[in-house]
């Protein structure tokens, strides 16, 4: 296999691509007068992104490939931002040390009540952000400042000048969005816990008779997304200077949204990595597409825009191309 066919297929996510190119093609059309493929554009659209859950639905992923879910992420995100604040000073590397730690015990944690005691994915990870969301208020009264070169360094940038428009030049939040969707492109595709997902979300029983840990993988993947949450709330709250005590309040749902925009199904282990990586774009794409409309839209009606996005392309992935894909099988056999 030819090293352009490795990387084709390695983001090959048919009908989400798509809806990206047919989308950034209409809007560049429609608000030509707003330069909407400028680099400062797109890089505020990388920011939002990077900010407002675009980490979490990356995460979101590990855990929808196994068959299940996780409702806790917005409250490991804020709450990790909490910790590494006041963990911060007494020391910088100890606060985000237990920043992060944060969600890989709350994912742990998740993942026995699920594989240990047999409680669901969605109960587990719901009770888990009510306990989060308590604790929160139980240690921290108000919002937590965070100081410091190293606390604050994800507020840092590079290449300042090379994008007009980008005061001080380009966000390290946005590298760092790209290094994660990479990475875990490389564990889905290359290895033996990124097969296993697969193998125990497509079916369980016959993984489990294959010799594959049922139980270890599904633990793996809230963990891996319970750290990644984490990491985006000690990423946003060392970008903007202090830890809000409601940060990412129903980010939980924006990162399901994104999954299920990029094809990434809900119950079933298909999907890809690159394509919620797209369904993530598609996603902030419009949300910056309302603040282009000249009498603008209402909170409440772009979720309602939202609600529907997300139920055509659910729609699309598990009727129209699931069809296509049978008849092409059906006619090759034939």
């Amino acid at each position: 296999m030819t090293t352009a066919k490795k990387i084709y297929n390695s983001f090959y996510s048919k009908s989400t691509i798509l809806a990206f190119l047919l989308l950034v093609i209409v809007t560049s059309i429609v608000f030509a007068d707003k330069d909407f493929l400028t680099g400062a554009n797109v890089s505020n659209i990388l920011l939002k992104a990077a900010k407002n859950g675009g980490f979490l639905a990356l995460g979101m992923t590990f855990v929808i490939l196994c068959g299940e879910i996780d409702l806790s992420v917005g409250g490991v995100f804020a709450l990790s931002g909490v910790v590494m604040g006041l963990t911060g000073q007494i020391h910088p590397l100890l606060g985000i040390f237990c920043g992060l730690l944060t969600g890989v015990v709350s994912g742990y944690l998740i993942g026995f009540m699920v594989t240990k005691m047999r409680i669901s994915s969605w109960i587990a990870s719901l009770a888990m952000l009510f306990a989060l969301r308590g604790l929160i208020l139980i240690i921290a009264k108000k919002s937590v400042a965070i100081t410091g070169d190293i606390l604050t360094f994800a507020g840092a940038k590079f290449l300042p000048g090379v994008i007009p428009g980008m005061k001080g030049g380009i966000s390290i939040l946005i590298p760092l969005l790209f290094l994660v969707t990479f990475f875990c492109m490389y564990i889905s595709r290359h290895t033996r816990f990124g097969m296993g997902m697969y193998a125990v979300g497509g079916n369980g029983e016959a993984a489990r008779m294959m010799g594959i840990d049922v139980g270890r993988i599904k633990r793996k993947a809230f963990v891996c997304s319970g750290f990644i949450a984490a990491l985006s709330g000690v990423l946003l709250a060392s970008s903007s200077g202090s830890a809000t005590l409601s940060a990412g309040n129903v980010y939980e749902t924006y990162a399901i949204a994104m999954c299920a925009i990029g094809g990434v199904k809900l119950t079933v282990g298909e999907g890809k990595f690159s394509g919620t990586f797209f369904g993530i774009l598609i996603y902030f794409i419009i949300n910056t597409i309302f603040t282009y409309l000249p009498t603008g839209i209402s909170v409440h009606w772009q979720s309602v825009i939202m609600g529907v996005l997300v139920l055509v392309s659910v729609g699309i992935q598990s009727q129209v191309f699931s069809d296509i894909r049978f008849k092409r099988k059906k006619v090759e056999v034939v």
